[in-house]
């Protein structure tokens, strides 16, 4: 890093700015490449400038951050050149600017070269290391002293600004403000001169300071906008001394200073004008006006002091004899007439005598309300007569009719007959009736040729609106006139409209009265309340104000129900138990019956204590596995589903065992149990039962589709099947009863659509359950596809899930999200690792086996076969033979590789590789729940192809094995713990010990180690000091091989897993007998 005030040392400001501007604003710099040669780093890359024809530049520049100077440059552009320009030029400079903010972008780039003092401390030591202290506290203004002074210039229309910054010394004209800009965007110290300088962060600048910098960085934003859009290279996106301004940013400018806040201003347009400082003052200024008769006809408008006005987007500005005003609305509703009389440059305005009463009706009166004029009595008698406004309203079949009239006198006129009579002996009043007329015209469009107005019949919200607003409008300007078929259009009703809940033989009664409204029309009603109509027409062609209404109850009920209109009108429906926790947030207490309420309090206070854990379980179940077993207990017997949604590791399987061995003995009248899982996990789910729950009989239904139609018709307690096969094997299944159907990783259906999603839902069970850690992984269409699965009805049919709840709360509606979570909250449980790491030992530990199947398990038996006659041939003293055991020990390292992947082993094999696809499973739930994951294997070659697999998976990893050179193994650690990369690759022998990886919390061993002091090594890369997760750690087995014996002897005979394993360092199976290597084989 090199700091500006260096770099300004060997440049000059103009250069350093363009350099600033290439750097700070995006031109591209690509290409780029740090090297380092001795105490020196040298800088490659590419810049183009987008204004450059000839670029992009290769520019060099060498640098020594430790002397804080640059070396050397080279650039390919012409402004390199010595002869052109001396110093670097803006495309090296913008280089090492770009180092200094994006180092990690530089190939080649080692953080740990330098340690750097921060840029913003390296300016300021620089620009202060020659100064005393005693200046420095001098200079530094106090926090938040610094603020601005504005001076607004006119000249001629135009609009410029111009700032002093002050301090509380002294203040200083801002030369520039791009620079000003500029100090602040980086926090750079900068003396304005001998009585100011300062360090430009926010803290140093008071409300109104910050408010200026805000306008001026808008204001510069806008203009490199424009730049970039329509005239590159014209240098608007820098902004000197004045900054010309936009009415919007003038209108701007002066709100900032509307709570009378001085500024100085200066009108160059006058001669000899001078800047004086004013203030905004509230109010108009001071017009007066003469109307002079002329003896040839007409009058002549003669202005009095001379006033100048600028109409800004929002406010009417003025300014007279140095005093400046924010003009009312009142003065500004003339502003056009009062701008033409002030700007003319000719001293002589005339109205002819012609136009006279049209000036004195319409004009005349809206000027004398905010100026002074004088008015000549000849003139006075031309003023209107008073007039009187009168309109009569009618309804028949058609529509409605309006006349319109004025009066004067025994004069009536129709405001809107095309072929009106004319009397010179009365001045009409035209601006009332030009009034009149626009207020009508709001509301009627059609008038006939003698002036009647017409709404059509099949125009209902114009009538609406007429009815209830236009007749207030106009009796604001006159009578009217109403018959009864006109009033009758605006109905008095206001009904009212309330829901009643209660409970009866399971089932929930609604029941929905309306006051003062026939029953036939509530369904409408709400509906035109659902499309937030202002009216709605009733069936008598009358009209309700739906504005006062409180049917948000009554609609949000029906709508979450998804009633019939049918339903409505009768005012009764039926619906599922189900749905009472929703309508228990929906419905206020008084509308509740006790029937109802008693039965919700009654299953939210469910006593858990009745549920205990069976006594056969053979397992401790931790607090919250307790409370998991008792949630489904309960939802069982209120005839319920649910999904268990706890994060991965915290025992799910084991809930659900627990649940069934609870159930068996009602389980056994009604059928057994059917488990659907990935397939990776069928024989997964066998273990479990077999470890936690042995009494149970569990029956896989896999293999050939003989040995699937005999497992299905065996008595055991538990089925256990993959999606693929029960897909398959739908037909066999819909004949077949089941006491619970528990879909494992339920996130495999969440598109409803699919075969998979559909056949599940197809079977007859009397419970249902989910268990997944991600019951929504995208979108909430996949909650729905389960709940569909669970409790069909409870979200309603997709379509009105989607219009109801998905596409609302994507929206961004908070209160329909609110109405989902009451809606399915009560069915499902989930608690993180976090939440109950109380309860929970600091590390989990659990396996996932993998079933070996074709030609991967008939590679393994006949290797297998073979070691077993080749070690069952050999004596005790053939054993002892170093050259003997290590044949030994190489066909059981094939064996391992064999269940690893047959690749490892011959790169011929062409068939499955259950292992693979395990862990492909395991890793995609694992970033399903955010988590990220080291995995770990002895063998480097194996986790080459759990490489190409997640490459196929376009899933990010990183990688170390023993060719890894250790700087890049520190590098690749730092990047894993502080990105969002989820999976780290790592061998046993070149990540082992050493690292710390607490970026993970999760730890997968792809394959068995016989040294257990290594592989707990391993797993301490995540599981140590400074990790604030519960670490998950997965043992993926091959299931009925020499992995799973392995295993098994660890279980059962301790000591003897001691050497298998190696429980210290050293051990391992070049100290087992014959008998019990053959032990390890089947």
């Amino acid at each position: 890093m090199i700091t500006e005030s260096a770099l300004k040392r060997i440049s000059s400001s103009v250069v350093l700015n363009r350099a600033r501007t290439i750097a700070a604003r995006g031109y591209p710099i690509f290409n780029r490449q740090v090297s380092y040669r001795k105490k020196l780093t040298v800088l490659r890359a590419a810049v183009d400038t987008e204004t450059d024809w000839n670029g992009p530049f290769e520019s060099t520049v060498t640098i020594d951050e430790a002397k804080n100077t640059v070396v050397g440059y080279s650039c390919t552009c012409t402004d390199a050149e010595p002869k052109s320009h001396p110093g670097p030029c803006k495309h090296c400079l913008a280089v090492v600017l770009d180092f200094n903010r994006n180092m990690r972008s530089y190939a080649g780039y080692d953080p740990l070269r330098f340690v750097r003092t921060s840029a913003c401390i390296a300016d300021y030591l620089d620009e202060n290391e020659q100064k005393p202290t005693m200046d420095l506290q001098l200079e530094a203004p106090e926090t938040g002293t610094v603020t601005f002074e504005m001076e607004l210039i006119h000249y001629f229309g135009d609009w410029n600004v111009r700032f002093k910054i002050q301090g509380a010394r002294g203040s200083y004209v801002v030369s520039d403000i791009t620079d000003l800009l500029e100090h602040c965007r980086h926090g750079e110290y900068h003396a304005y001169g001998k009585k100011l300088g300062f360090t430009h962060t926010k803290d140093s600048f008071t409300p109104y300071g910050l408010a200026v910098l805000q306008f001026l960085e808008k204001a510069q934003s806008q203009r490199r906008s424009f730049e970039n859009h329509s005239y590159r290279g014209y240098g608007l996106n820098r902004i000197a001394r004045d900054l010309h301004l936009s009415t919007p940013e003038l209108d701007e400018l002066l709100q900032m200073h509307a709570d009378g806040r001085p500024f100085m201003f200066k009108d160059e347009s006058q001669s000899g004008a001078k800047t004086t400082k004013v203030v905004l003052e509230q109010g108009n200024p001071d017009v007066s006006i003469q109307l002079k008769e002329l003896s040839a006809g007409g009058f002549e408008i003669v202005r009095g002091r001379p006033v100048n006005f600028v109409n800004c987007s929002s406010h009417m500005y003025a300014w007279q004899n140095n005093r400046f005003f924010q003009c009312t609305d009142e003065f500004r509703s003339v502003a056009g007439f009062l701008t033409h009389v002030y700007s003319n440059p000719v001293n002589q305005l005339f109205v002819a005598e012609d136009d006279l009463p049209r000036f004195t009706g319409i004009m005349l009166p809206a000027i004398e309300r905010i100026a002074q004029v004088d008015v000549p009595e000849t003139l006075e008698s031309l003023r209107p007569a008073p007039c009187k406004l009168e309109f009569y309203l009618d309804r028949d079949s058609s529509g409605v009719e309006a006349v319109c009239k004025s009066l004067y006198g025994q004069r009536t006129f129709n405001l809107f007959e095309r072929s009106a009579p004319h009397d010179s002996h009365i001045v009409r009043d035209l601006a009332a009736e030009a009034r009149a007329r626009e207020t009508v015209q709001r509301y009627i469009a059609s008038f006939d040729d003698d002036g009647t107005g017409h709404i059509e019949d099949g125009n209902s919200e114009a009538m609406a609106r007429f009815a209830f607003e236009g007749v207030l409008e106009l009796q604001k300007l006159g009578d009217v006139f109403t018959t009864e078929a006109f009033d009758r259009l605006a109905s008095k009703r206001r009904p009212s409209v309330s829901v009643g809940l209660s409970i009866k033989s399971n089932l929930i009664d609604v029941s929905i009265h309306a006051d003062d409204l026939p029953a036939n029309e509530l369904a409408a009603v709400l509906a035109s309340y659902r499309e937030e109509r202002k009216y709605h027409r009733m069936k008598d062609g009358s009209f309700l104000d739906m504005s006062g209404f409180d049917l948000f109850q009554a609609d949000a009920v029906i709508q979450e129900l998804g009633l019939s209109s049918r339903q409505i009108t009768s005012g009764e429906a039926e619906v599922p138990v189900y749905e009472a926790f929703l309508l228990d947030e929906l419905v206020d207490d008084d509308a509740k019956d006790a029937t109802f309420t008693t039965w919700v309090d009654g299953f939210k206070g469910i006593d858990p204590d009745q549920y205990i854990p069976p006594i056969g379980l053979n397992a401790t179940l931790r607090p919250y596995q307790v409370l998991g077993f008792q949630w489904l207990s309960g939802l069982c017997d209120a005839g319920f589903g649910g999904i268990l949604a706890d994060e991965m590791g915290l025992g799910k399987s084991l809930q659900l065992i627990t649940l069934l061995l609870d159930r068996r003995s009602e389980a056994r009248l009604t059928g057994p149990s059917l488990i659907v899982c990935p397939a990776s996990l069928v024989y997964n789910w066998k273990a479990e039962f077999e470890r936690f729950a042995p009494q149970l009989d569990v029956v896989t239904v896999s293999g050939t589709a003989a040995e699937r139609v005999a497992a299905r018709a065996s008595r055991a307690d538990v089925l256990v099947t993959s999606y693929d096969l029960l897909r398959r094997d739908i037909g066999d299944y819909e004949s077949m009863h089941f006491f619970c159907e528990v879909l494992d990783e339920a996130q495999y259906i969440k598109n409803q659509a699919t075969i998979t999603a559909r056949a599940v839902k197809r079977l007859d069970a009397l419970h249902r359950f989910a268990l997944t850690g991600t019951p929504i992984e995208n979108r909430l269409s996949e909650l729905w596809s389960i709940f569909d699965f669970l409790m069909p009805g409870l979200l309603g049919s997709y379509k009105r899930f989607r219009d109801r709840y998905e596409q609302p709360i994507f929206d961004g509606d908070t209160n329909v999200s609110k109405r989902l979570q009451s809606a399915v909250a009560p069915f499902i449980l989930r608690r993180l690792k976090k939440d109950v790491l109380t309860d929970l030992p600091e590390k989990l530990e659990s396996v996932i086996y993998a079933h070996l199947e074709g030609k991967q398990l008939e590679l393994y038996r006949a290797h297998e076969q073979m070691l077993r006659q080749k070690i069952a041939s050999q004596t005790d003293e053939d054993m002892k033979d170093g050259t003997q055991k290590i044949e030994v020990l190489a066909e059981l390292m094939h064996l391992r590789q064999i269940c690893c992947d047959p690749h490892l082993m011959t790169s011929r094999y062409n068939g499955p590789a259950a292992k693979l696809d395990a862990l492909s499973d395991l890793i995609g739930s694992c970033m399903d729940a955010g988590q990220k994951m080291l995995v770990f294997s002895q063998f480097k070659s194996f986790l080459d192809i759990i490489a190409d697999r997640l490459d196929e998976q376009r899933i990010a990893h990183f990688a170390i094995t023993g060719d890894t050179p250790s700087a890049k193994r520190l590098e690749l650690v730092e990047r894993f713990n502080a990105d969002d990369t989820p999976v780290f690759l790592i061998s046993l022998k070149a990540g082992g010990t050493g690292l710390n990886l607490t970026g993970a919390s999760v730890v997968i061993h792809a394959d068995p180690w016989w040294n257990a002091a290594a592989q707990n090594q391993a797993t301490d890369r995540a599981h140590r000091i400074g990790q604030t997760h519960v670490v998950s750690v997965h043992k993926i087995i091959a299931k009925d091989t020499i992995e799973e014996r392995i295993m098994a002897l660890q279980d059962a005979k301790r000591d003897l897993a001691e050497q298998i394993i190696g429980a210290t360092e050293g051990s391992s199976l070049a100290t087992l007998t014959k008998e019990e290597l053959l032990d390890l084989l089947s």
